[in-house]
């Protein structure tokens, strides 16, 4: 399944990293210093579960993760079970840990939670996602409550790949080379140096998913590319920038899965492009000299492009969550060119009154 970008504010990946100070004033010579974020204060409990230390020693009971003080390493409190007393493990003598309890919505499992320690980053650390891509942060939380967490970090793993550090999305480039769409998709929406780990996981979930449609729930369509290639699948046209406000190409794209992955389309690979009851064409809007991709419609006799527009950045396709005449623009050539007819507000109404009429 494909995780929301939306997750809880307590829980919210966009809360881990340290605050960025503020800008100073225009025309202040001063620079205003970074200030560090304080260390949050998490009370860890402890959680009914199994670790198997690197001697290949399995241990069964009640675990407390306890935080370093000073240049003392981190530790696991342990009472096991049908035995009296505590010991304490620490974190490198672990090899991997599996705790009854999970972060909602942020952890691999639904109902406990991993960890495994890393080598290359000598650290013991919480599997976040699993499947063809793992990924691992370097929180200790199992379903503590917090409000933040500080120096958060992500790491990805995948099979013959090894471990990377992640920071921004451009850092999956290597790990997904064998499936371009990805990278290209976040190049097309203007995320490839996006910093939010949302995005991120986004990514991941998405190549990890073995039914992806079942979630996007694309439409059906039916393309012919001008070399010739017939496609049948499922496509997503991406919206329209028509104030340049957010992405820097001036292409269309075409976002596609033939039922067994990925691929990104160009307007001018498309050859003709259909959908049931729909006909599609493309076109330049010189205005702000970006091409589009829209639906042809006719009105008392007079041809129009309905061309669904960006509204918003929330969605990672921009896909808008409600049906509104504000997502849609109407374009009509005039000569060469595509350009907004003066009644063009009054023709958004008619269209979606018209769609109203065609659902009922």
């Amino acid at each position: 399944m494909i995780t929301l970008l939306i997750v809880p504010k307590s829980t919210s990946l966009a809360q881990t990293t340290t605050p960025r100070p503020n800008k100073p004033a225009l025309g202040n010579t001063t620079t205003t210093k970074p200030k560090k974020a304080k260390k949050p204060k998490i009370k860890y409990q402890y959680h009914q579960g199994t670790a198997t230390l690197k001697t290949g020693l399995q241990l069964k009971g009640n675990f407390k993760y306890i935080e370093a003080k000073n240049s003392e390493m981190p530790y696991y409190v342990v009472t096991e079970q049908n035995k009296k007393g505590k010991k304490t493990v620490a974190l490198p003598m672990i090899k991997s840990i599996i705790l009854q309890g999970a972060e909602r919505g942020i952890t691999a499992r639904k109902d406990s939670t991993e960890f495994i320690w890393i080598d290359e980053y000598k650290d013991l650390y919480r599997k976040v996602r699993g499947g063809t891509i793992n990924v691992y942060d370097n929180s200790r939380v199992v379903n503590e409550s917090y409000d933040y967490l500080t120096d958060y970090i992500l790491i990805v793993g995948r099979s013959k790949y090894g471990y990377k550090q992640v920071k921004a999305v451009n850092d999956l480039n290597k790990i997904m080379e064998d499936r371009p769409y990805f990278i290209q998709s976040a190049k097309a929406t203007n995320r490839l140096n996006s910093k939010d780990f949302r995005v991120v996981l986004y990514l991941i979930d998405l190549f990890n998913d073995n039914n992806p449609i079942k979630t996007l729930k694309w439409d059906n369509m039916k393309v012919v590319l001008r070399n010739g290639e017939k496609l049948n699948g499922f496509g997503y046209i991406q919206p329209f920038d028509m104030r340049n406000e957010y992405l820097n190409s001036e292409n269309a794209y075409l976002h596609f899965h033939d039922g067994k992955d990925f691929r990104l389309i160009k307007h001018y690979e498309i050859k003709s492009l259909d959908s049931p009851n729909i006909d599609y064409t493309q076109g330049l809007y010189t205005v702000v000299n970006r091409y589009f991709l829209g639906k042809k419609w006719q009105l008392q006799n007079e041809n129009y492009v309905v061309v669904t527009r960006l509204i918003n950045t929330n969605n990672y396709y921009f896909k808008n969550n409600q049906n509104s005449p504000q997502n849609i623009v109407i374009l009509k050539k005039a000569g060469g060119n595509y350009v907004k007819p003066l009644n063009e507000q009054e023709l958004r109404k008619a269209y979606m009154l018209q769609q109203k009429a065609v659902m009922r």
